[in-house]
C-alpha cells in the first residue's frame, strides 16, 4: 500500500526552516517564509510590534544582528486544521556567547496554507516569566515534561 505525506508534516519544515535562517542571521531566508501579504504581523519577546513585511524584515535585521541566537524548541504543542497550523512552543532563545544566559520565551506560530506551500502569517513571542521559567526548567530537569 503507497505511503502518503501527511500534509500538515510540511508545515513543520517551515517552522525547522525558521529556526535555522534565524541561526545564521539569514534575512533573506527568513523573510522567504513568510505568506506575500501585508496583514502579516510579528510581536517580539521585547514588546516589539512589526506590522507589514517591510518592518518586520527591518525589525528582525536589526534584532539578529544585534543579538544573534538560537532557539531551542522544548515543548511544543500543535494545532491544525484545513490550510492553517498553529505552533505553541516554549524556547530557549540561546544568544551566540556560550556564557551568557538563554532566554525563554514562549511563541506562537501561525502557518497558513498558499499555493502549495506553508508560510508564516503571524508569529506572537512573550518573554516567560522568571519564575515560570525555573518551575519549567525544574520539570524538565525532573523529567516530568514541561507542562505536568
Amino acid at each position: 500500500m503507497p505511503r502518503f505525506a501527511h500534509i500538515f508534516e510540511a508545515a513543520a519544515d517551515t517552522l525547522n526552516a525558521y529556526y535555522q535562517a534565524v541561526a545564521e542571521v539569514n534575512i533573506e531566508s527568513l523573510m522567504g517564509l513568510w505568506i506575500d501579504e501585508e496583514f502579516v504581523t510579528c510581536i517580539c519577546a521585547d514588546g516589539s510590534h512589526l506590522h507589514g513585511l517591510d518592518n518586520i524584515r527591518a525589525g528582525l535585521a536589526a534584532q539578529l544582528q544585534a543579538t544573534p541566537v538560537s532557539i531551542e524548541p522544548l515543548d511544543i504543542r500543535v494545532y491544525d486544521s484545513l490550510g492553517t497550523v498553529v505552533y505553541a512552543i516554549a524556547e530557549a532563545h540561546r544568544p551566540a556567547n556560550p556564557a551568557a544566559t538563554p532566554s525563554m520565551v514562549f511563541t506562537t506560530y501561525v502557518m497558513v496554507h498558499e499555493r502549495g506551500e506553508w508560510r508564516i502569517a503571524h508569529i506572537h513571542a512573550s518573554a516567560m516569566p522568571n519564575e515560570t521559567a525555573t518551575q519549567f526548567a525544574a520539570k524538565m530537569r525532573h523529567g516530568q515534561g514541561p507542562l505536568h
